[in-house]
């Protein structure tokens, strides 16, 4: 075993020991448009219960004595403010606190549960300070000071359960005196997606079914107001299916009743799940092109609504039914892009009379809805311009030593050669001349670069700078790969760039560690690559090849159940590659750490 052979040998030893002792991280984020009130410098949580409303109060250290109402006098006396203090500020002023009034019982009584100093909780976006893809504004951050003053407070219904609420934020002659986030949640239904209160908000509550609980000002309900809603995502590999369907909406299809309030076991979960995905796949027909076609592969997964989207039941985890969703994804094998999908829903009753329809593609969503009177849902392939990505081969280009200065020098001496030979009489004038001329003419050919190499030379590596663009072809050809739908196609297509007896291994390696999915299950599309950087090149025992340890990120995105999902991965590989048939190709892959960038 010579030198390289036992570096190499080491070198993957240590590096797989590292990767052994270390987690490997890969953080999605679910692209959720905020307006700041999610880090708001107040927060307040409002839990609407069968007894009454629980309030999470985080307070700035700062607005504290503007909560009067709601912290003992000897917490008060610690941040009170001269301006809100004194007698002379409030004698003329009409001043209110944070509070809850009922339509029948007016204000509710406020009971301090709980009352200490912590950090606030980290609600700010994984964009936050950068600009938003979407929008292209700036994505707010959270305060710089992270200490609040935590208040639970309980406001409880006296005599009946009311209709109506009204939330009230601290106000002075009908002026809100601080920001406040707000997020109100029925019975573990999110009534909102965080929003200010910046004035006076009436709740109207449902008592039958917490999801038809809403706000009279329409600005403040959450964003999701379907109860069953389904999804077309066209892609150059496959079409995709997918429905977001609450649990209560679906249970009379699946033979299933669900109480108000009722919490479902992990296994009793499990079970609804496993019966979820083969009923929704034999329903809802599809057509591709006219031609009715079955999924080739159908899954289901438990969701619940929070202020961060939907999001997968883990494991193990009780849900309320109020909340729960299923979310099925049905998959369709497509070569390329079809010119028409169609979906037919055909789950209408009393409880599903309109479902909300988005299809999406390479252009973007388009919106509508199916009907009992309209129940298809179809999408036209309007793309004037589209290419299937494809695996390209790099080509092996020969080195040369160019010195142009010296081929132009030598050139004119074989030139002033031939001309001697040409017009001297002379045997040993042309003899010189000749013997002049065929050198001058060689070096020409040499330092033009022109030479073929000696065929008892052995190739060497490529400059650094050449490895680099090698490895950013092979970069991007391996995330063309990960766009094929199944492990079988990708390493078909790794075939083009691989050598053939390491195949199975970097296929293998490929699916471990290079293939990105979405937390539906989806695969994600790269679509940029930055900061690739090899931070050594050895050479390899064949000969021409070279070996690096290579750092990049990529942004990846994808899309599932009408979410865009974001997400950045930074990779540190162990790759080998070597010159074979004229094609630079593959020989060994190892993934060593694939985590988010930031972490």
């Amino acid at each position: 075993m010579n030198d390289i052979q036992v570096w190499n040998f080491l070198y993957r030893l240590f590096l797989m020991l590292g990767l052994l002792a270390s987690s490997t991280p890969i953080v999605s984020a679910d692209v959720v448009l905020t307006n700041g009130s999610e880090v708001a410098s107040n927060i307040a949580i409002f839990h609407v219960k069968d007894n009454g409303v629980f309030l999470d109060l985080e307070i700035d250290l700062d607005d504290v004595s503007k909560f009067a109402d709601l912290v003992p006098k000897a917490w008060l006396l610690r941040h009170m403010r001269d301006d809100l203090g004194s007698p002379q500020a409030s004698e003329h002023t009409d001043r209110r606190g944070l509070s809850i009034a009922s339509g029948s019982e007016g204000k509710l009584s406020a009971e301090i549960r709980k009352i200490e100093y912590r950090k606030r909780i980290d609600r700010a976006s994984p964009l936050a300070g950068q600009r938003d893809p979407f929008s292209g504004q700036i994505v707010p951050s959270p305060p710089t000071d992270p200490r609040v003053l935590f208040v639970e407070v309980f406001f409880p219904f006296q005599n009946s359960v009311p209709k109506e609420l009204t939330i009230m934020p601290p106000s002075r002659d009908g002026e809100s005196l601080v920001t406040i986030g707000m997020q109100v949640i029925d019975r573990e239904v999110p009534v909102t997606d965080f929003s200010f209160l910046a004035k006076p908000a009436e709740l109207k509550i449902h008592w039958p079914d917490p999801w038809e609980t809403r706000f009279s000002a329409e600005s403040l309900n959450r964003k999701a107001q379907d109860g069953t809603s389904t999804f077309l995502y066209i892609e150059p590999r496959e079409v995709r299916h997918e429905t977001l369907i609450r649990l209560r909406e679906l249970a009379p299809w699946i033979g299933e009743t669900f109480d108000v309030g009722q919490t479902l076991s992990p296994q009793r979960s499990a079970l609804i799940v496993n019966q979820a995905a083969p009923f929704l796949a034999s329903r809802n027909p599809v057509t591709i092109d006219g031609k009715a076609v079955q999924p080739s592969n159908a899954t289901a997964k438990l969701l619940e609504l929070t202020s961060q989207g939907f999001q997968v039941v883990e494991p193990g985890k009780e849900v309320s039914v109020n909340n729960a969703f299923i979310g099925a994804i049905l998959s369709f094998s497509s070569a390329d892009l079809p010119d028409q999908v169609t979906v037919t829903w055909d789950m209408f009753d009393e409880e599903i009379s309109r479902v909300a329809t988005i299809s999406n593609d390479i252009a973007g969503p388009f919106f509508g809805a199916v009907t009992p009177a309209d129940p298809q849902f179809h999408w036209q392939n309007h793309l004037l311009q589209y290419e299937r990505g494809s695996v390209t081969q790099i080509p092996v280009e020969q080195q040369t030593r160019q010195n142009p200065a010296m081929a132009l020098i030598t050139g004119i001496i074989s030139a002033v050669s031939l001309g001697f030979f040409l017009l001297c009489r002379g045997k040993v004038a042309k003899r010189i001349s000749c013997v002049t001329m065929i050198a001058a003419t060689s070096a020409t050919v040499a330092f033009s670069g022109y030479l073929p190499d000696l065929l008892w030379k052995k190739p060497e590596p490529p400059e650094p700078q050449v490895a680099e663009d090698i490895l950013r072809s092979m970069v991007e050809n391996l995330n063309t790969v990960t766009l094929e739908t199944s492990p079988a196609a990708r390493k078909a297509e790794l075939a083009h760039i691989v050598t053939a007896a390491s195949l199975s291994d970097i296929a293998t390696e490929v699916e471990r560690g290079l293939v990105i999915r979405t937390p539906g299950g989806s695969l994600a599309t790269v679509t940029d690559i930055r900061d690739l950087n090899l931070e050594r090149v050895d050479p390899t025992l064949k000969p021409g090849g070279f070996s690096t340890l290579a750092k990049w990120t990529v942004k990846a995105q994808g899309g599932h159940w009408g979410h865009a999902h974001i997400r950045a991965v930074t990779f540190r590989v162990l790759a080998e590659v070597v010159p074979e048939s004229g094609q630079w190709k593959l020989d060994g892959l190892t993934v060593i750490e694939a985590r988010d960038p930031n972490a």
